[in-house]
């Protein structure tokens, strides 16, 4: 098949291609958990310490990516992670046999490698595409990424099923090391190209820049002529840090809902409606579904609202209205119950892709994308890590989903105000 023709369509396709590895070395082990517990005897609760040491790695490391990428060439950085995921995914089935430290040990340093894919590729893409193609380019990442947790779900009960969970990581390990080697060829021989700036390329007439050698033309015009161009942003299409502040605050209530409604969705429809286990697990699964159509509506509410601020205010909206619906019925019926649950998750993932996604393009023209965009995908992990702990604790303490609800509610009601006070102080500026 014909590589495409646009170049910006290739470098959104060669970046979708590797965080949809990014997801898929990183949720193996979440998908396989409970096949590794029963496998090797491993308790759940020291499974699941491996599985928080990936996460907390994962939310700080974004800190650091993202400041290396402002810094270092961020192609660099993404080439890194791809191998270092890679023999992390194909040590997994050993530290498994070894112990819960080398489990431990391994996922740890997994979860930083993971850290290591989100914020240089939106340095890549936010500083190689015009505003408008940047928020079509993470649309597409993050959709490729839902792709990915479906395909993990599937390759998992397949390997599962017919030869074991170990052949899972062997696989995704494969896939990694397929992605790294697409990778390098876009750099060429040396893999560590340097890109010319657009205007020296048309300076010079060339189409290819110093180490790139031979390049095929799939990489090499996605990476060169037409995806690196720097566009033009104006005064008015920068956010100021005196914004963020709100907006990051925000991003943590989003970040605790949509991991944590992920993670304890199959007990809320076990506890509250009497589902099968295996049956709130599927139903589970398919959420990534609505994730993207939440995704494709956030992108007309941003049009059609002026902006990421006001269209993630709107979402919020519509989770409140879900989450008081839930607690009003609390269990009465699973034909609105499961509805409400998907339609709250897909309005955070909506959400999500405007403020950590879209949001951080704002900043390509100041140089610092990168740090914008670790330090916001930070603080969803940062509000997913107590989330995921915090709901179980207040259910157990009061015997009830009530409570999870009301907290749910306060924390809706909390992003609301937030992003009103980002509004309120962007005054003139074109932020919302």
């Amino acid at each position: 098949m014909k590589p495409f023709k646009n170049p910006s369509t290739r470098l959104v396709a060669l970046c979708s291609a590797a965080y949809f590895i990014s997801y898929l070395t990183r949720k193996t082990y979440e998908a396989s958990i409970l096949s590794i517990c029963d496998d090797t005897g491993l308790a759940r609760t020291a499974a699941g310490l491996a599985g928080t040491a990936a996460v907390a790695l994962y939310g700080s490391g974004q800190f650091v990516t993202g400041w290396l990428a402002d810094r270092i060439d961020p192609r660099k950085i993404v080439l890194s992670a791809l191998l270092l995921t890679a023999a992390c995914n194909a040590a997994t089935p050993f530290a498994a046999a070894a112990g819960v430290g080398a489990l431990i040990a391994v996922q740890a340093v997994n979860g930083f490698a993971q850290a290591m894919f989100w914020p240089p590729l939106v340095k890549i893409l936010a500083s190689r595409l015009s505003s408008e193609r940047y928020r079509g380019g993470v649309f597409a990442v993050n959709v490729a990424a839902n792709v990915a947790i479906i395909t993990v779900f599937a390759l998992v009960a397949g390997c599962v099923r017919f030869y074991g969970w170990r052949l899972s990581f062997g696989a995704v390990a494969a896939s990694a090391l397929a992605m790294a080697a697409v990778w390098w060829r876009c750099f060429g021989k040396n893999g560590t190209g340097h890109l010319d700036s657009n205007a020296e390329t048309q300076r010079r007439g060339d189409t290819q820049g110093p180490g790139l050698g031979n390049t095929d033309n799939l990489c090499a015009s996605a990476l060169l002529r037409g995806s690196a161009i720097k566009s033009q942003r104006s005064g008015n299409d920068t956010v100021s840090a005196f914004v963020l502040v709100p907006v990051a605050l925000a991003i943590v209530c989003l970040g605790a809902l949509r991991d944590g409604i992920e993670a304890w969705a199959p007990t809320i429809l076990s506890d509250l409606y009497g589902l099968e286990t295996s049956k709130a697990v599927f139903s589970v699964a398919l959420l990534p579904v609505f994730a993207v159509a939440s995704m494709v509506a956030a992108r007309a509410l941003r049009r059609r609202l002026g902006g990421e601020v006001r269209a993630a205010l709107a979402l919020f909206a519509v989770g409140l209205a879900c989450v008081l619906t839930l607690r009003i019925l609390h269990g009465a019926s699973l034909a609105a119950g499961l509805p409400l649950l998907a339609l709250l998750s897909a309005a955070m993932h909506g959400a999500n892709l405007l403020l950590v996604c879209e949001l951080p393009g704002r900043f390509a023209a100041t140089g610092h994308v990168g740090t914008v965009s670790g330090a916001l995908n930070a603080c969803v992990y940062a509000g997913a890590a107590i989330s995921i702990y915090g709901f179980a604790a207040l259910r157990e303490h009061f015997s009830s989903w009530l409570p999870v609800f009301g907290l749910w509610a306060a924390l809706l009601t909390l992003a609301l105000a937030l992003c009103l006070v980002a509004l309120h102080r962007r005054n003139s500026e074109h932020v919302a």
